[in-house]
């Protein structure tokens, strides 16, 4: 970031909310990630970049939507002003739920969204109409930044006509919002984010060095970088120096060193051992000095204790963890009742070793020399190495998830849960139609000819969201071909045809071969000529699996009941299928063609024509049940295939009405 982003962050306040496509909780998360390494952020969101092109054929260069995402890095305090992660970026980085924890952000950072989750959560209904979530938004910066933000985190789905409430996220990060701490999150959360530690003691060494809190392997395994971006809500977004880290590693090594000569001293005294005295105790000294909920194992393990001490000269320190641990005492605790026992003089070294001056003898105790030398040889070998590991530390930020994030966006493709979606059209083709077709067309003519050049001209130009007619067709046709579709089915309606079908029918015919029905539904209107054509170029060619093509028409008329011979065809006022539609399998994996063009020759090559290829789930459900309830309803008219040998020369009037 430079000196820009206060400038850049009003001007992303009167963005549209289309300004801010592909800004989503993984891209942002991979946009910080590039931060973090030092890459190019154009790199980092390659392959978000491609899935979000894919989902909305938004061919906008990479360089604006990395800008959006620096914007939206600085809006969140993601970053400093000298575009380094602040802490709140490296928690980010350091969470294995990144997009959990930019919801969070967004939550904690930016007041108006924890407003409006909190408003959402009191609404009885998921379901919104689009107006509702309007009389939330208090200004257009609420339009145009937040609402598009909340949807990108999955708080909310929007749509044009309503809104769906995503009540679990919605309620878990209020949850969250609501949770307070008592122990230093943010510096156990950095102190793991920034170290290569995977010793849960060793991170608590260092986050204690950060701050003034005694913090503990428990709260170490008990935080999460989740957990430090609530609890540094209230604070201003922040890096903490390398330097202090470093500083805060350093000292703990220099401690952990400290205690290494300790150990050592411990396991090979020079000269000093503990006072024997002449004294014993036994079990019921033990259980007056030491509190109720010992046991009898316990009194035991005490006796062995002191007869430890009493029987080698050369042992006068215990580490006080395992002791503590075998006890279950706290260290003080323990040092207390040890100091009540007759005879008994000791103290405190550090927290870590419990060391005797003097000791009585313990006949009931056993010599457990052995032991104590092994937990001794124990704490040695660990703080060796921690030794190491703190002489050998980087505290640059590793993204934990973002492979998995990569990887998990490349199988949403193949998962077609972002499914491409294209404007379809039909203008002439100067190259699809041949040059004959084209000259036939513009003959001498000097404005056809400035057509042509135009037409030419504009499909140059044109980026890849766009695609024609003919090739979608294609591709819904070859999506059957190349997929194991669990429904084999093709759904074909247009209320006219004409030879087009005779270029797609050895698709259709592989289709049929490979188990596919076809349910083509068109209008009942057609002359002896349109059947006979429809006839020869689609049934005619498909040879073997007639039987799994099915034909029906459907057109009503307003206001005749009944059609006879005296019935003025004149007086017929007629409606019926007008839509253009295709799909292919079930809603879940298939696809769907629809808008304005007929399965003709002029509306795939020559009339200005426009329509959406999609392979979202919703969408072609939505046309799937459009179809399959018009084929319900036209099911009286289905066509009898073989008659269409011998076509009658009557009109072909609807069943209902014959």
């Amino acid at each position: 970031m430079t000196s820009e982003v206060p400038s850049a962050l009003r001007e992303l306040r009167t963005r549209s909310p289309e300004e801010l496509w592909g800004v989503s909780a993984e891209s942002l998360y991979l946009s910080v990630c590039a931060i973090a390494t030092d890459v190019s952020l154009t790199q980092a969101l390659a392959p978000h970049y491609k899935t979000a092109v894919l989902r909305t054929n938004d061919e906008r260069a990479p360089s604006t939507v990395a800008d959006a995402h620096r914007l939206l890095q600085a809006e969140l305090s993601l970053v400093t002003d000298d575009g380094r992660l602040t802490d709140r970026g490296r928690f980010v980085l350091d969470t294995e739920q990144p997009g959990d924890a930019l919801r969070l952000v967004a939550a904690t950072h930016i007041q108006r969204i924890q407003q409006l989750l909190y408003e959402f959560a009191m609404l009885d209904d998921e379901h919104l109409p689009r107006g509702e979530l309007e009389t939330l938004m208090r200004d257009s910066y609420d339009t145009a930044v937040i609402a598009p933000l909340l949807s990108s985190l999955d708080f909310l789905d929007l749509y044009p006509e309503g809104v769906i409430l995503n009540r679990e996220t919605i309620e878990w990060a209020i949850e969250r919002l609501e949770r307070r701490y008592t122990i230093p999150v943010r510096e156990i959360a950095l102190a793991t984010a920034l170290t290569s530690f995977d010793n849960t003691q060793l991170v608590a060494r260092v986050a204690s060095s950060l701050t003034d809190v005694t913090v503990t392997a428990d709260h170490v395994s008990e935080t999460t970088p989740l957990d430090a971006i609530i609890a540094g809500r209230d604070q201003s977004p922040t890096r903490t120096p390398d330097a202090d880290i470093l500083s805060a590693i350093e000292d703990t090594n220099a401690t952990i060193t400290e205690e290494l000569t300790l150990f050592k001293h411990a396991l090979n005294p020079s000269h000093e051992s503990a006072t024997r005295d002449d004294a014993t105790i036994d079990a019921d000294a033990v259980a007056d000095a030491f509190p109720e909920s010992l046991s009898q194992a316990d009194v035991t393990t005490v006796l062995d204790l002191i007869a430890t001490i009493h029987n080698q000269p050369s042992r006068h320190s215990i580490p006080l963890s395992t002791l503590s641990q075998e006890l279950n005492l706290e260290p003080y605790q323990l040092y207390q009742s040890l100091s009540k026992l007759s005879g008994v003089k000791c103290h405190l070294q550090d927290d870590l070793l419990i060391h005797f001056d003097a000791v009585p003898a313990a006949p009931q105790g056993s010599n457990r020399d052995t032991d104590f030398q092994d937990d001794l040889f124990e704490a040695i070998h660990t703080r060796r190495l921690w030794r190491d590991a703190l002489s050998d530390v980087n505290i640059t930020p590793s993204p934990r998830a973002r492979d998995d994030v990569i990887e998990g966006l490349l199988e949403q493709i193949d998962d077609d849960v972002i499914a491409p979606t294209y404007f379809v059209y039909t203008l002439p083709d100067p190259d699809a139609l041949g040059q004959k077709s084209m000259e036939r067309y513009v003959d001498d003519n000097p404005a056809l000819r400035r057509e042509r050049a135009r037409l030419k001209r504009w499909k140059n130009e044109r980026s890849n969201d766009i695609r024609r007619f003919t090739e979608m067709t294609d591709r819904l046709f070859t999506r059957g071909q190349e997929r194991d579709l669990e429904e084999r089915v093709v759904r074909i309606m247009t209320p006219y045809d004409d030879d087009t079908f005779s270029e797609y029918t050895s698709q259709l015919r592989s289709l049929l071969r490979d188990g596919y029905e076809l349910r083509l539904l068109t209008r009942h209107t057609k002359r002896r000529w349109e059947w006979e054509r429809l006839r020869d170029n689609l049934l005619g060619d498909l040879e073997e699996n007639r039987d799994k093509v099915t034909i029906r028409t459907y057109s009503r008329y307003k206001e005749y009941q009944r059609i006879t011979s005296e019935t003025d065809e004149t007086d017929l006022a007629e409606f019926g299928i007008h839509a253009k539609l295709q799909t292919v399998g079930h809603a879940s994996e298939g696809a769907a063609l629809l808008g304005s063009a007929n399965f003709m020759e002029n509306s795939y090559n020559w009339n200005p024509e426009c329509g959406i290829y999609t392979e979202n789930a919703n969408f072609v459900a939505a046309a799937i049940n459009f179809f399959d309830h018009v084929w319900e309803l036209s099911e009286a008219d289905e066509v009898d295939l073989s008659n269409l040998q011998e076509i009658p020369k009557r009109s072909f009037y609807p069943s209902y009405y014959t």
